[in-house]
Formats: structure tokens, sequence, C-alpha cells
């Protein structure tokens, strides 16, 4: 894999590792589109049209406004704010309860760790209900 830090990225370093780490159980789900990033042992790329395979080992970063579809299909009610260099992204059930309220220092990383959360909230309420 590339060295990150000898490359300038478009986007916080916490948001590579994120999709590196946790967020890679989502987005190797996920086709690369154009407007992505792939991060590879070559490095950084941005994907366009049409979009290459990506490599086994190609950490897919998606762009924002995919990941707002993503969770658009999780829940039916979320806000994206910004205050003082700081994205917060609040999920609401059709009850108006929280779902996810996180924040990141980049929209894409808050929408994805939304999304990360909500998932992981619902997969830990079916084991508690398969276990009762």
């Amino acid at each position: 894999m590339a060295d990150e830090t000898a490359e300038q990225l478009p986007f916080p370093r916490s948001y590579l590792k994120l999709c590196q780490g946790f967020g890679r159980a989502l987005t190797s789900e996920l086709h690369p589109e154009a407007g992505d990033w792939l991060w590879g042992p070559d490095g950084l790329e941005v994907v366009t049209s049409p979009p290459r395979a990506p490599r086994p080992d190609d950490v897919l970063i998606p762009r924002l406004d995919r990941l707002l579809r993503l969770l658009q299909d999780e829940v039916p009610v979320f806000v994206l704010d910004y205050n003082q260099g700081d994205y917060a992204c609040l999920a609401f059930d059709e009850a108006g309860r929280s779902l996810a309220n996180v924040v990141a220092p980049y929209p894409a990383e808050a929408v994805l760790r939304a999304i990360l959360f909500i998932r992981a909230e619902r997969a830990a309420n079916v084991r508690r209900e398969a276990e009762a």
C-alpha cells in the first residue's frame, strides 16, 4: 500500500483511515463510480468514466453525494450540518428518535460514520432479539 504521508490528500487522513478500517465493510460492497477515489499500491487516483475494475488491495473512498444516497436508503430523515470546522450528521427514524449523531472534520466522513453507526446498532438489536 502506498505511503499516504508522501502524498497530499484531497480529504483528511481520518477519512482515508476510516475507509481503510471500519468503513471497508461498507465500501467493499460498492463498485467505483466516476468521482470516487481509489487508494492502492500506486497511491491515490480519482475514478474516471468508465471506471476501471478495482484491484483486491484497492480501498474505495466514496464521494459525499454517493454516501448521502446510501444514508437516504437507511433512514427517512437526516441532517448534515457544519459548525466551526466540524461536520455533524444526525439521523432520525420515522418517529423522530435519534439514530445517529456523529461529528467529523469532513462531510463524507461524518455521513459514513453515521451509516456505520446505524448499521452496527441495527445488527446489535437483531442479535439481542435472537438471544431473547
